[in-house]
């Protein structure tokens, strides 16, 4: 049995946003620079899959102007640059 402590300690909500904000702005930046040599336009399903959401998703976003889809020919795409930019408002 390993034994481990907890520690407790008082921070407050401003601080704990901007500790969180830095973790989850350290691992993008882990993610998008690997990924931004790969491909200029992502499918529906590789856009849905990178931003962990549903194609329905996609879709009412691309309804209400927050993220805009490409089409070529019959098939749907996302300019990777506005997927990026997406992932930094989030972020």
């Amino acid at each position: 049995m390993t034994n481990s402590a907890i520690q407790l300690m008082q921070i407050d909500i401003e601080s704990f946003g901007q500790f969180i904000q830095k973790l989850v702005r350290e691992e993008l930046e882990k993610i998008i620079p690997a990924q931004s040599q790969e491909k200029e336009f992502y499918t529906r399903e590789e856009t849905a899959k990178f931003l962990n959401v549903s194609l329905t998703t996609l879709f009412h976003w691309n309804n209400d102007g927050t993220l805009k889809n490409t089409k070529i020919g019959n098939r749907v795409y996302y300019s990777k640059e506005e997927v990026f930019s997406k992932l930094k408002q989030v972020s």
